[in-house]
């Protein structure tokens, strides 16, 4: 009888799973938890070919936009693209024959019909969630064909694990697939923590933290720093920090309001400013509506940050739809903003807040994650044997 012990996994990725700057540092840290765990680990960069991206953007790229110019379809979501990746993870299967397990970190791409191997499929939305729910409209014929294409990937893949619980049950509603499962979330951090020498830091702070880049999350920072302004009078030592976005994104900015771009975990320096400005924080502030930039929120969370943000599906489903870790806002009125953080900066329950705030995500970390991926896949393999 073969042995139902995971011991190589052949993990694929849309960039280098080994650069913490790949998707949100997530690639890194479940490869890096699989390898923690005497794992074998083959990593497979499925990206874009540069070559093929050319070629489909001078001859096939103005035909779609001509087709429907407010289509979100491009390379990544093309048939070419799609061939292209199913070569790659042929080849991969057969160099890396002898992994227990394919692991896609995407809802697009898999090893279906390669393998007998059990296939793995590992994101946070899928294209057809993305249309409807962000850009709030129906796919047009193009996006269609590809979400066709990732329903067949789906619904045949050994393991479907959605980040988010709404998205599963988005997922669980709309697929066929029975094996669509949520095993909770993960806070990325490198750093561990001290309680102590945090809430130090934190008890007299006025800074404010924003983490969001400027094509998804300009809005909340905009009302931010609205916000802000009219506290000014009564707070003139209130200060914001923005990550992930520059001063040249917004038309001017004033002088309490500072911008420091992407901050690239691998990178020292970035890293250390990173994780200065997460300590140094008062609050964690994101009201864009929809979505409050959920990966780097329960990550100031972890660092004892008390959050501002909208009562969106994912959060509230997370952590409930009343919070005593921060506040939910309507993401609409920047009066209403500057009324919470006012009474942030005045709470005599702060640093209780600061505490309930980690504790609501202290057990989010990957090695309980990557325990539950594995126990479910040795239970199949202990059946399939």
């Amino acid at each position: 009888m073969e042995s139902s012990k995971i011991k190589e996994v052949t993990v694929f990725t849309d960039g280098d799973s080994s650069k913490l700057s790949t998707w949100s540092n997530v690639p890194y840290f479940f490869t890096e938890t699989l390898l923690g765990k005497g794992i074998k680990v083959n990593r497979v960069d499925i990206s874009e070919s540069a070559q093929l991206c050319r070629v489909y953007n001078k001859f096939f790229d103005p035909f779609v936009k001509r087709m429907s110019k407010d289509t979100s379809y491009t390379y990544f979501r093309s048939r070419l693209h799609y061939s292209n990746v199913r070569k790659r993870v042929k080849k991969a299967v057969r160099t890396y024959k002898n992994s227990d397990v394919f692991l896609f970190l995407t809802l697009s791409f898999s090893s279906v019909g390669l393998t007998d191997k059990p296939t793995v499929m590992f994101g946070d939305w899928t294209y057809d969630y993305y249309i409807k729910h962000f850009l709030n409209r129906q796919p047009d014929c193009f996006e269609r064909s590809c979400i066709k294409r990732d329903r067949r990937q789906i619904e045949k893949a050994d393991l479907v694990l959605p980040l988010f619980p709404g998205i599963a049950g988005y997922m669980k509603e709309n697929y066929s697939n029975p094996e669509i499962r949520y095993l909770g979330n993960v806070v990325n951090s490198l750093l561990l923590v001290s309680e102590k020498e945090i809430l130090e830091k934190k008890r007299n702070s006025k800074e404010l933290l924003f983490i969001g880049r400027k094509n998804a999350y300009l809005e909340g920072a905009e009302q931010l720093i609205k916000a802000v302004s009219l506290l000014k009078n009564d707070y003139p030592d209130v200060k914001v920090h923005i990550i992930g976005m520059k001063d040249s994104d917004f038309e001017s900015l004033p002088d309490n309001v500072c911008c420091y771009g992407y901050l690239d975990k691998a990178d020292d320096n970035r890293r250390n400013l990173y994780y200065t400005l997460l300590q140094n924080a008062r609050f964690i502030v994101n009201t864009t509506p929809k979505w409050g930039a959920f990966s780097s929120m329960i990550e100031a969370m972890y660092f004892y940050n008390p959050v501002i943000t909208t009562p969106y599906g994912e959060f509230t489903e997370t952590f409930g739809k009343n919070i005593d870790f921060g506040y939910y806002s309507d993401g609409q009125s920047a009066e209403e903003l500057a009324g919470q953080i006012k009474s942030g900066l005045q709470s005599p329950d702060y640093i209780q807040m600061c505490i309930r705030s980690h504790q609501s995500v202290e057990h989010f970390t990957w090695s309980a994650y990557v325990d539950k991926v594995i126990g479910i896949l040795e239970d199949k393999l202990r059946v399939k044997n």
